[in-house]
């Protein structure tokens, strides 16, 4: 199979072996894979997690079929539609596992859309919702939602009927800062309304 790996003079399209799936794990036919700032960082030599490096494979998430299952995975089965998390995923063929892969809703999503959505989605969810257990109609405060993480915690904070809150401080670091800092409720849900002190 043909994989995105950084060589020694940047990436490189390379003949590799195709993955078979651990046990818990799920082998994806790639039709699409999105392009993440990690994948940038790796692809320019920066390690990133347990990413890194000369041979590092590139892509952080990726939609296509289930080609094969692990022998302990439920819930999916060859030909679904899926898409997923998966490190490798600028690639013909990728293994992840399959907690991080998730099923493309029927006939209103493309592979290109869907490949958008794991890391960003996967990671907000997991803040906003299993960490930060925000209640329907609770205050949201979410600071830098200017790129695909941030703006998934809005779309998310929408969804849970939450009241979105923006704040800055031109200098977050100074002592007092947090106190110097006035919030406004955003009327409208993603129209600009940021209050800045100082």
């Amino acid at each position: 199979m043909k994989a995105a790996v950084l060589g020694e003079n940047g990436v490189e399209v390379r003949d590799l072996p195709k993955p078979n799936p651990k046990p818990n794990e799920v082998l994806i036919r790639v039709h699409a894979s999105s392009l993440n700032r990690a994948d940038l960082l790796v692809a320019s030599g920066v390690q990133h997690g347990p990413v890194g490096g000369v041979g590092a494979r590139i892509g952080l998430e990726c939609a296509g079929e289930v080609e094969a299952v692990g022998s302990e995975v439920t819930g999916f089965k060859a030909g679904d539609r899926v898409m997923g998390s998966a490190p490798g995923g600028f690639a013909q063929y990728v293994v992840t596992d399959a907690g991080r892969v998730h099923r493309i809703p029927a006939n209103n999503m493309t592979y290109e859309q869907a490949a958008c959505f794991p890391v960003a989605l996967q990671t907000m969810h997991n803040a906003v919702i299993t960490a930060g257990r925000l209640k329907r109609g609770e205050a949201m405060l979410m600071q830098g939602a200017s790129a695909g993480v941030g703006l998934m915690g809005m779309q998310i904070g929408k969804l849970m009927g939450a009241s979105l809150v923006i704040g800055t401080s031109t200098n977050p670091a100074a002592p007092g800062a947090a106190e110097r800092i006035r919030l406004r409720p955003r009327a409208r849900l993603f129209r600009p309304d940021v209050a800045r002190s100082g």
